[in-house]
């Protein structure tokens, strides 16, 4: 979500940056209508607004992840960073996996 911001802001400020240089470039022509100063003030506001959100998000989310414990998707259990199940729940999904792939008959 912060990434988005920050890169919905910085693009907002690049198009406002490029319109406000097509309106300064062409004073004499009827294009300088299209482009009034006023709506680039608000969308140069919002394009700021937006990358200051992105900013505290983006702190937030890095202050999130310091606090929030891995957990197994089954049994909710705390598990080591990276892992989706505990060491039990794996061996089980594993050998379910197992099982269903290979339909073969063991010789004795």
């Amino acid at each position: 979500m912060a990434s988005t911001l920050l890169r919905l802001g910085l693009w907002l400020l690049v198009v406002v940056l490029s319109l406000y240089v097509v309106h300064e470039t062409f004073v004499e022509s009827p294009l300088v209508e299209y482009v009034p100063m006023n709506m680039l003030q608000n969308a140069l506001f919002l394009g700021g607004l937006l990358l200051a959100a992105g900013v505290v998000l983006r702190v937030l989310e890095k202050g999130a992840k310091k606090v929030v414990k891995n957990r197994c998707a089954v049994c909710r259990t705390a598990i080591p960073p990276g892992a989706i199940y505990c060491r039990a729940h794996l061996r089980a999904v594993l050998h379910d996996e197992d099982e269903r792939t290979h339909m073969t008959k063991l010789r004795r």
